[in-house]
């Protein structure tokens, strides 16, 4: 299971977040559909948050934990296999914090890319340090350690086992499952860039190998209909008791259908468009923008493949360069060369 799960049992509401934090991901725990349902569930007494995810968004992380901590009722958090990066933020949300044997809970440094100048890079430079400024002041408040200590864990990349985030202040308790372990390789296996982390421990590391050459192996499940509910005779009120999740899911997204929110979804859709468009002729881009609109691709993604799409353009130019161009046509071909006389 990937995504967002939320089942309501009376006043008892569970809520898996399992999968990438972030709006620009196929398996995404979307900030914004975590809050609607969040505001659709406010006579819940009671949430059960668990956690599966290597990260993601920072700031989508940020919202979830704010909607959780806002809402009135007791949020346990329960990691059971890996809270990292954002997802470890969205941790601190739980007036109690659970770890399973075997689980991670990491911190580090926000990270981000820029295309452009000097500027340009200086400005997200600042932006990255502020925000590790409140990350930091996220874990120190719910850990009530020394800034510096918690600055020290974050620059370092710190990977805490479950008893060790219990001692370090950022987990209450850790609680026997002989999964967790298997549970974070799993939420690591699908993403390239894991090994990019400085300090990923050896253990784990060796399981999302074994992991991922074991999903090189299977072949892909055959799809089966589903013997238990014919969609023909379906009833709402089958459909209620079949599957309460579905309908909880149906009615926040039904609410959210109100004029105002139709007039912020048509905002919000022309500030995408325009900026895809304002992005591509700012970055002489050669990639089909009326593509990127129509498909729906958001603006951090669309940015994404537009600065490929130059580096590739980038990248061929100069290898042209390279086929007997004089130096003159060098020079307008890769601009970092430099000047003569």
């Amino acid at each position: 299971m990937k995504g967002i799960r939320l089942e309501k049992k009376g006043k008892r509401l569970e809520l898996d977040l399992y999968g990438t934090v972030g709006a620009i991901w196929d398996d995404g725990i979307n900030a914004a559909k975590v809050v609607a349902l969040l505001r659709n569930a406010e006579d819940v007494t009671e949430i059960e948050c668990r956690i599966n995810s290597m990260g993601g968004n920072a700031f989508d992380g940020i919202a979830i934990m704010n909607a959780l901590k806002d809402h009135p009722a007791e949020v346990t958090v329960k990691v059971d296999g890996l809270a990292a990066s954002a997802a470890s933020i969205i941790a601190m949300a739980g007036d109690t914090i659970e770890m399973g044997e075997g689980s991670f809970l990491m911190v580090h440094r926000a990270s981000g890319f820029v295309y452009g100048q000097a500027d340009d890079m200086l400005k997200t430079a600042e932006i990255l340090k502020k925000a590790d400024g409140e990350i930091i002041d996220v874990y120190a408040r719910r850990s009530k350690k020394p800034v510096e200590t918690v600055r020290g864990w974050v620059e370092a990349e710190t990977w805490f086992t479950g008893q060790e985030a219990v001692d370090a202040g950022l987990a209450d308790k850790a609680v026997a499952d002989p999964e967790s372990k298997n549970k974070a390789a799993e939420a690591l296996a699908g993403h390239g860039a894991i090994f990019n982390f400085a300090n990923l421990p050896e253990s784990l590391r060796t399981l999302v190998e074994a992991h991922r050459a074991k999903g090189a192996d299977t072949p892909p499940p055959e799809t089966q209909e589903d013997d238990d509910m014919d969609l023909k005779d379906l009833t709402s009120a089958a459909l209620a008791e079949a599957r309460p999740d579905l309908v909880d899911e149906i009615k926040a997204a039904a609410k959210l259908e109100s004029a105002e929110a139709v007039e912020a979804a048509i905002k919000a859709e022309r500030e995408r468009a325009g900026g895809i468009a304002a992005k591509a002729a700012e970055l002489g881009s050669a990639v089909d923008v009326a593509k990127l609109i129509n498909e729906g691709t958001d603006l951090q993604a669309a940015w994404q493949q537009m600065l490929v799409a130059k580096q590739e353009e980038m990248h061929q130019g100069a290898q042209a360069s390279d086929l007997g161009h004089d130096s003159g046509d060098e020079r307008k071909v890769n601009p970092f060369l430099p000047k003569e006389g």
